[in-house]
């Protein structure tokens, strides 16, 4: 066998990729925007809370005073489309993101989780309006406004610290 033929046979090295490595190279122009866009979750983030809560109160109005109105439907497409904008962005700021230790994974893990859960529950909600009677609807945007309350919770925590409740 020829020298080139032996060289050709061989197999070279693998470098192995520490486990968790980002999936895409921090250098690339893609992983750039995708934290530069993740950003942007804290200013969107705001939004369906405010538009999904509403919602919910808007809706028990109209239970109570045996009413229909126009507002829960406008108040949960708004509530719904941006509660997908924040979770993905949210997926986005937190992709590859260094926290500070094992409390702060367990808080976004929570947070993450109660996000993501929400958006889906918003659009299940929203598809189903009509199908829901008035009674259903303020329930399921009661629940849906409770797991907004609490990844904001978790939210913050991240933000400003597990106790921040307890700081004056």
């Amino acid at each position: 066998m020829s020298p080139n033929r032996i060289a050709s046979t061989q197999t070279t090295a693998i470098t192995e990729e520490p486990a968790d490595a980002p999936w895409i190279k921090p250098e690339s122009t893609l992983y750039k925007s995708i934290k530069y866009a993740g950003k942007f979750h804290l200013m969107v983030l705001h939004f369906p809370i405010a538009f999904l809560l509403a919602g919910s109160l808007v809706q028990w109005y109209q239970v109570f005073r045996k009413k229909g109105g126009s507002a829960v439907p406008i108040l949960l497409w708004f509530g719904a489309i941006g509660a997908v904008a924040t979770a993905t962005l949210g997926w986005m700021y937190a992709y590859d993101s260094i926290y500070f230790g094992e409390e702060d994974i367990e808080l976004l893990f929570w947070h993450r989780w109660l996000g993501t859960g929400t958006a889906a529950l918003a659009l299940i909600i929203l598809s189903l309006r009509n199908k829901l009677g008035s009674k259903k609807l303020a329930i399921a945007l009661t629940v849906c406004a409770g797991l907004v309350a609490a990844a904001a919770h978790f939210g913050a925590s991240l933000a400003y610290g597990p106790d921040f409740f307890m700081n004056f």
